[in-house]
Formats: structure tokens, C-alpha cells, sequence
């Protein structure tokens, strides 16, 4: 019987104890209130390349190897409009030498224009200064001459324009021996080389290394020694392996994270968006296309949330987006039950941007800090086409969609790629 009654009693505490935490509730007691510290770090790797492959097979054959006169190599890529291209092929019948644009590459976007044509002229006959030149095509260490492979004496010198080496040996125009064609794919967004080989004697290209990048001296830098990568290998036998895996290694998305906006609501309310139905006009489409916070901050302030912005990246001065290994870190007062909503753009997209559900992150009243980056997800605005992510070249292209998550086709890196979010209530 004393098990029964207090039984009961506990009962009738607890019952009375969370009407006491009703809001609507007379003589209701306010959830505990508590500093909360969110950080938002990129985690991203920071890789040099955004595509990058080799182009090893003729067109017209069926097995790698050169390129004979007559004979041609393609290769396709994604591009945007910070982009630039770099590529190497061997001049066949020399020691080291090989084609390819400056050190800087070729911009593939001249503004908002794609560059497309006869590059032929952005290509230069290269020197890359590991193995002493001998007359082309004759001497014993040449491409058509050498032994093997990794042949000739060294000689530890840096990569130079030809024109610019006094080797006592002269050279065919880049224009005699090549043709390099850029065209461009307006429907997807696609770049496709093509190097003609036009030689009019026996000398052949090699497979061709390229790399997409938006750095300039990727591949290597006039008036310096080879980065060691794999260059070398191209240049004296034509062996693209080595540098086609280098950059395979060092190649994929890469996207600076925008500043973050946060919000404080309660469960059902969805302040920043609803999940299938049309951007609520009120800023989210800045946000999502544009990475600025600011006009939605402003909406939700005038709607009586609390609301802030993180745009100052730790050990800055000034405001901007977060790269590989920068963070955010923003604390604010809240009530322990209260949600919590980020809003922030994926900045290598069209309207791709961060958030948890549309109702929020409940705050919660334990001390321990908690990976909330399981949390959140990528959703599309749905007020911009989307184009190959990382190779946006189109702007404001009115979508008319909903906001749902991503579901365009294209390969996103996982959240936890690209971020890390946490929290503590302190």
C-alpha cells in the first residue's frame, strides 16, 4: 500500500511540474535560458585542380599511344568562370621539350564569354630543363633515338620557352606541327579540346596531361626548376602516368562557404523556408545565389525574431566567406527547447545552400558540445538552374522552383565533406 501512494504521488508531480513549464500554463516557469557557441569550420580539401584527366587515345583508335601526323587527341571538361587551362604533351623527336600554354594557363572565360576557337596561338614549345637537347630527332637520347626510357644526361636546369634557349638547334612554329581547337557546349556547359597533329615529317605527340585550375603556374612555372610532379616524364618520354596521377590526387571540388545566418523560433514555425513549397520571397533567394545574408537578416528582424549573422572568419579582420581550414564562431542567448535555424551558401554553386530541416534544431540543456553537422543538409532554393557544380557560368537564370533538398543529377560531396558544425551550451 506505501508502494501505491507514493507511486501516485510521483505522478502528480511530474504532472503538475511539466504543466508548470507550459507557457499557457498560470504561474508557468520559463525553460532555462543559456549562452549557446555555434562554429561552422570549412573542412574541405583545398585541391589545386577541379578536373583534370589525360587524353591517351587518337581519336580513331581503339589503344593509347602518339599522336602520328594526321592524327588527333580530344579531351572534355567542366569549366567556370575563374577557371583556366593547362595541359602538356612531348614534342616527340626532342630530349625534354614539350607543348602546352604558359605557366598560367588559358582562361577559359573572357567575363561572362567563354573563349572558344583556334588557341593554336596560346600554345608555346616548351624546354623543361632536365635533360640536355641534342639535335631533334638525330641524337642518341632523343624520342625516336633513346635506348630507354629516363635516357640523356641531366641537366638540372629550369622550364624555359624554346625561343628563349640558345641550344644551337632549330625548331618548327607551334603552328607547323599543331592545331588546337576550344569548343564550348552551351546546353551543358562543357569544354572540348582538340590538338591536331600536322607535322609534315615523322614526329609524333605524346598522350596529353591536362588540368582544369583556378591558381595560375599549376603545372609548372616559366624560369623555375619542374615542380618534380611528373613533368619530367612527359617532356623526355611521353609517359603521361606519372603527372596524370599526380593530378588525379589533387583534383576535386573545392567551394568557399558563405557567411552564416542564424535564427531563433519556436518548433512550428519554419522562418527561413518550407520544404516543397516556393521561396518565401524574403531574402532566401540572396542568400542562395549570392551568399549575402543581409536582406533575409533584415526580413526576419522586422518579423520580431532574434537574428544574426557570422561573417568574420576566425583571425580576420575583415568579413568573407570561409576557405579550407577557416571557421566561424558565433555565440547567442537562447531558451533550452527553442530552435535554432542556419542558413548559409554553398558558394561553388547556383542556389545551393546549408540548413537543417525547415523547423530547426531544438536547443538542447547539456553542456557537452555536439557535432550538429549530421543535422544539416544541401537544399536547392529552387530559383536558379543549376549548372555543374563548381563550373557555374550562367547568371540569375529564373528557375521558378521549390525548395527541396539537392536533386539535380549532379555528384555533391557529402555535408560532412565540406563542413563541421557544432555546439555548446555554455
Amino acid at each position: 500500500m506505501k508502494v501505491m501512494r507514493l507511486s501516485l504521488i510521483m505522478l502528480f508531480l511530474a504532472a503538475t511540474f511539466t504543466q508548470c513549464l507550459d507557457k499557457d500554463h498560470p504561474g508557468a516557469v520559463a525553460p532555462p535560458t543559456g549562452m549557446y557557441t555555434v562554429t561552422v569550420e570549412n573542412v574541405s580539401m583545398p585541391y589545386d585542380f577541379f578536373q583534370s584527366g589525360a587524353a591517351t587515345m587518337p581519336e580513331g583508335t581503339s589503344e593509347a599511344g602518339p599522336a602520328h601526323p594526321g592524327q588527333s587527341y580530344t579531351f572534355s571538361f567542366y569549366a567556370g568562370k575563374n577557371h583556366r587551362l593547362s595541359f602538356a604533351t612531348m614534342y616527340g623527336a626532342s630530349n625534354d621539350l614539350f607543348y602546352g600554354p604558359s605557366g598560367e594557363g588559358i582562361p577559359l572565360y573572357d567575363g561572362d564569354t567563354p573563349t572558344t576557337g583556334d588557341i593554336t596561338d596560346w600554345i608555346q614549345l616548351w624546354d623543361a630543363g632536365t635533360e640536355i637537347n641534342e639535335e631533334p630527332g638525330v641524337g642518341p637520347n632523343t624520342g625516336p633515338q633513346q635506348p630507354a626510357p629516363n635516357t640523356g644526361p641531366d641537366e638540372n636546369g629550369t622550364v624555359r620557352n624554346i625561343t628563349e634557349v640558345d641550344d644551337g638547334y632549330s625548331y618548327p612554329a607551334v603552328s607547323a606541327n599543331l592545331k588546337v581547337m576550344l569548343d564550348y557546349d552551351g546546353e551543358s556547359n562543357m569544354f572540348t579540346v582538340t590538338i591536331d597533329n600536322l607535322s609534315e615529317s615523322s614526329t609524333g605527340i605524346s598522350p596529353v596531361v591536362w588540368g582544369v585550375h583556378a591558381q595560375a603556374y599549376a603545372l609548372f612555372h616559366e624560369g623555375m626548376m619542374n615542380y618534380g610532379h611528373g613533368l619530367e616524364h612527359v617532356a623526355e618520354d611521353g609517359n603521361f602516368m606519372p603527372l596524370a596521377d599526380y593530378l588525379a590526387m589533387n583534383t576535386g571540388y573545392v567551394s568557399p562557404v558563405a557567411p552564416v545566418l542564424w535564427v531563433l523560433h519556436d518548433k512550428t514555425e519554419m522562418p527561413v523556408f518550407m520544404d516543397g513549397q516556393p521561396d518565401y520571397g524574403m531574402g532566401l533567394e540572396t542568400l542562395a545565389e549570392t551568399g549575402n545574408p543581409a536582406t533575409l537578416a533584415e526580413s526576419l528582424t522586422n518579423a520580431g525574431y532574434t537574428v544574426g549573422v557570422a561573417n568574420m572568419p576566425e583571425g580576420s579582420t575583415e568579413a568573407g566567406p570561409l576557405f579550407p581550414g577557416d571557421k566561424y564562431m558565433f555565440s547567442f542567448e537562447g531558451q533550452v527547447g527553442k530552435q535554432l535555424s542556419l542558413a548559409f551558401m554553398l558558394g561553388a554553386s547556383n542556389d545551393i545552400f546549408f540548413a537543417p530541416d525547415d523547423d530547426g534544431i531544438k536547443l538542447s540543456f547539456s553542456p557537452v558540445e555536439k557535432d550538429i553537422t549530421k543535422l544539416l543538409m544541401l537544399w536547392d532554393a529552387g530559383t536558379e538552374v543549376n549548372e555543374y557544380p563548381g563550373a557555374q557560368s550562367a547568371d540569375d537564370t529564373v528557375e521558378g522552383g521549390n525548395v527541396r533538398l539537392v536533386d539535380d543529377g549532379f555528384m555533391y560531396p557529402d555535408v560532412d565533406q565540406i563542413i563541421k558544425v557544432t555546439i555548446q551550451r555554455n
